[in-house]
């Protein structure tokens, strides 16, 4: 029997594999998809600070959406790595960027907003499953954020590919559940109260 560590391990090589084995059309139709499927979420419409990302490649590429969330008016942050932790810069479509940990693009200046501060926060994965638990790339940083939480914190919505849900996420005692996972093809409700 293989060890949570190992089951999350060989989780995250296979479905590594298969998103690098993505072609740029299906990438591009499959964010599309997804945006198309957030932006429909009443949450999301109504929601004044949201945290977004930048997307690795293999994962659904989102920024299409955060640009027309900013566009209808809603601050919209993008993560940074700061030591072991994440920290959310406020973004806009044209501020420059440069690349930070991992290779991935930030901004190069903003303003750094409380993640209790937001209303909403989309988080990428490696996997999901039925019961809303999220696999990520292993160093952390999102359980760490999501640990952060008190009595308030952000509606968490993962960000995936269909393909990415698995029939269990082996978990640790700190891994938080999500709310909702929106896929190229559905989207996934965990919590109680309805959209």
């Amino acid at each position: 029997m293989h060890s949570i560590a190992e089951q999350k391990h060989l989780i995250r090589q296979r479905l590594r594999t298969q998103r690098r084995v993505l072609g740029t059309q299906l990438q591009a139709q499959a964010s599309a998809a997804v945006c198309n499927s957030l932006v429909s979420l009443e949450d999301l419409r109504t929601a004044k600070t949201i945290a977004g990302y930048r997307a690795m490649p293999g994962e659904v590429n989102i920024d299409d959406l955060l640009a027309l969330l900013f566009e209808q008016g809603a601050t919209v942050t993008v993560p940074r790595v700061v030591d072991k932790d994440l920290e959310f810069i406020s973004w806009q479509p044209q501020a420059a960027e440069r690349r930070g940990a991992f290779g991935i693009r930030e901004p190069s200046e903003g303003k750094a907003v409380s993640v209790a501060a937001h209303d909403v926060l989309l988080t990428p994965l490696v996997a999901f499953d039925k019961t809303g638990k999220r696999l990520g790339q292993g160093k952390g940083f999102y359980d760490r954020c999501f640990a952060s939480f008190t009595q308030q914190r952000p509606l968490l919505i993962g960000v995936a590919h269909t393909f990415q849900e698995v029939s269990q996420v082996p978990s640790d005692t700190w891994d938080i559940p999500l709310d909702l996972v929106v896929t190229d093809s559905k989207v996934f409700e965990f919590r109680s109260r309805g959209l």
